[in-house]
């Protein structure tokens, strides 16, 4: 068996059991910037250490470790196996330094912090926005980083947990019972279409009239999607998908150029209803619903600035506008 390769002994620090001595951070975080560089050279300039000195700190841990983390090849160094092990452990290791560092520099009163929020479509660009711009108001000091996505993928990048908090466009299922899920606000999804649109003369018609007319969704994946899908599931109707579109925009878009009947968020349509360039129809039996739901990892320490937002938001609702027909 080769060193790179060579198994952990029970009591080992890397192999379970409590170890008569500790891991040295100094020597993992010289090791983590040689693996980033790819060369002790560029390592030791880059800490402004001597590269002799970088060299015995590496070759320490590994002595320590009973393993090599480096090839060593006149072309360079390229990390073994057993290295890239080490190197995910310690990326994760001061990931929770920095982490630790920065929840105690928040604990002075809110002044400074860094969140990172996911959301789907509609919570992204018609919820969230709002509520961060009024939290950012009474936290001046709080970074706050809003990425939007499909649900499919904010569920994902929460329980990566490279998202401090989430919003989507629907209750979540979570066989892996990883997540914890907190109901914030009801949402309407509504069909809309251009004033000139046959189906806006249209008196009361039903569900199955309008979907045989040709529909604008969004893309498999989106929580809007799914709500409509399920809705036509339960009516036991199979809907003439016209398009399929990556966002909200894209949908009123196509729906005011009379290209489809749109189905969207009630939330998103505020403004093309005020302006008349969009009319909701008034579908016998279409009452479809959802729940916009706040999701972020279980059992997670959340930092002052997250519990901060967490709080502010649960105070917060975006009302409805007004219908027309």
């Amino acid at each position: 068996m080769s060193d790179s390769t060579k198994r952990l002994e029970p009591g080992h620090p890397l192999g379970g059991g409590t170890p008569d001595v500790q891991l040295n951070f100094h020597q993992l975080y010289i090791f983590q910037t040689v693996a980033t560089h790819l060369s002790f050279s560029r390592a030791a300039e880059a800490m402004e250490i001597t590269q002799p000195a970088v060299s015995i700190q590496v070759q320490e841990l590994e002595k320590f470790l009973g393993i090599t983390l480096f090839h060593r090849r006149p072309r360079g160094l390229r990390v073994t196996e057993a290295g890239e092990a080490v190197l995910a452990y310690s990326q994760q290791i001061f990931s929770l330094s920095n982490q630790l560092i920065n929840t105690i520099h928040e604990m002075e009163d809110l002044q400074s912090g860094h969140l990172v929020l996911g959301a789907s479509t509609t919570p992204g660009e018609y919820v969230l926005p709002l509520v961060i711009g009024r939290f950012r108001q009474v936290y001046p000091g709080i970074h706050v980083e809003l990425i939007i996505g499909n649900t499919r993928t904010i569920i994902r990048r929460i329980l990566d947990r490279e998202m401090d908090l989430g919003m989507v466009g629907d209750r979540v299922e979570d066989p892996s019972n990883e997540l914890e899920t907190v109901d914030f606000q009801d949402d309407e999804i509504v069909m809309v279409a251009a004033p000139d649109h046959p189906a806006s003369n249209m008196q009361n018609p039903t569900v199955k009239q309008v979907a045989e007319l040709g529909l604008v969704m969004r893309e498999v994946g989106s929580a809007t999607r799914q709500s409509a899908e399920r809705r036509f599931q339960e009516l036991e109707i199979v809907p003439n998908i016209a398009a399929e579109l990556g966002s909200n925009q894209a949908i009123k878009q196509a729906a005011t150029a009379g290209g489809g009947i749109g189905i969207i968020s009630r939330l998103g349509i505020t403004a093309e209803l005020k302006a008349g360039m969009l009319v909701t129809l008034d579908v016998v039996n279409w009452n479809c619903h959802r729940s916009l739901t706040l999701i972020q990892p279980k059992n997670r320490y959340l930092s002052p600035s997250q519990r901060a937002f967490r709080a502010f938001i649960m105070g917060e609702r975006v009302p409805y506008p007004e219908a027309r027909s």
